[in-house]
């Protein structure tokens, strides 16, 4: 199982690099330095909103051909898939930023690391410290953070370029914990869902 998830790593890591090259050549990119742009500074800077929307529009007009790319690792022992934020989510998460995170004195890539996500889920059990040491071995410029919390059971990786690209999430279950995450999501997401019930204007 190891092995198969350093594969995906692997890959998902080329594939970030090419794409990134590829936003940044298009029309949609604007320079942002997201270590250094705080989230409050979206609500007085429209471009700053308008640049992390066009993101999520690059990813989506990519969308089928990423799909057909991360598609063929699904296996007997793991699945894959992959999801883009939606509009109202990103509307959303900026808001609770402001309110419940020091008034939105965030920085953006601490905010917007998942604005595209790949999720693999594990038939045979990785435990933390087993994808912990695959990174510091042979990926010491990604991010790998248990990010296990009550119940929830997941480590994370975090792929960054530069201080001008946004992260990709890649999130690893096991099969043994996959429904108790999917409860936990939606406990996370009633207070999103409300919001949104509130705000039907926005759009996903």
């Amino acid at each position: 199982m190891l092995e198969e998830l350093d594969k995906l790593i692997n890959f998902i890591q080329k594939e970030y690099i090419n794409f990134t090259k590829k936003w940044k050549q298009s029309d949609y990119y604007s320079k942002i330095n997201i270590k250094n742009t705080l989230v409050c500074n979206v609500l007085e800077n429209k471009t700053l909103l308008d640049t992390i929307i066009n993101y999520r529009e690059f990813i989506n007009e990519n969308n089928i051909q990423l799909v057909m790319d991360f598609k063929k690792f699904s296996t007997e022992t793991s699945k894959v898939n992959i999801r883009t934020k939606s509009k109202n989510s990103i509307e959303y998460k900026i808001k609770n930023y402001i309110e419940n995170h020091e008034n939105g004195k965030v920085p953006i890539n601490k905010c917007f690391n998942d604005l595209f996500g790949i999720r693999i889920i594990c038939k045979d059990e990785l435990t933390y410290t087993q994808i912990a040491d695959l990174i510091n071995n042979k990926y010491n410029d990604l991010k790998c953070i248990n990010s296990s919390k009550k119940d929830y059971k997941a480590t994370h990786i975090y792929f960054k370029k530069d201080n001008y690209s946004f992260q990709w999430e890649l999130q690893i279950w096991n099969k043994v914990d996959e429904i108790n995450n999917i409860e936990s999501h939606e406990k996370y997401k009633q207070d999103y869902v409300k919001w949104e019930s509130e705000n039907k204007g926005g759009n996903k």
